[in-house]
């Protein structure tokens, strides 16, 4: 399999309280692998964005676009990314191995 070395920190998007204001989501931690790259994608909105790095995480989580991925690289820079494609890997029977989130 894929040795998941690194970890990432998913905060949930919150609901919004009577202001209008977001609340504070739950924050869960997952061991997960980072590729590192730069490239060019089309966004949610259709428009042409750049990406940060590719997350591999072992099963299936519930990642939303509002939700907040954070991580710290081998050099200690720390990142704090939303999801742009979130996408489920699964083998021939059809059971989820990977979910793939590129930030």
């Amino acid at each position: 399999m894929i040795p998941l070395k690194q970890t990432v920190s998913i905060t949930k998007g919150g609901e919004l309280d009577a202001w209008g204001v977001p609340a504070a989501g739950i924050q869960t931690a997952y061991k997960c692998r980072i590729d590192e790259k730069t490239d060019r994608i089309q966004g949610p909105n259709g428009g042409e964005v750049q990406t940060t790095a590719d997350i591999l995480i072992k099963g299936l989580v519930q990642i939303g676009f509002s939700d907040a991925i954070e991580w710290v690289d081998e050099s200690g820079l720390a990142y704090v990314k939303s999801p742009l494609v979130v996408q489920v890997i699964r083998d021939l029977g059809g059971k989820p191995l990977f979910t793939k989130v590129t930030v």
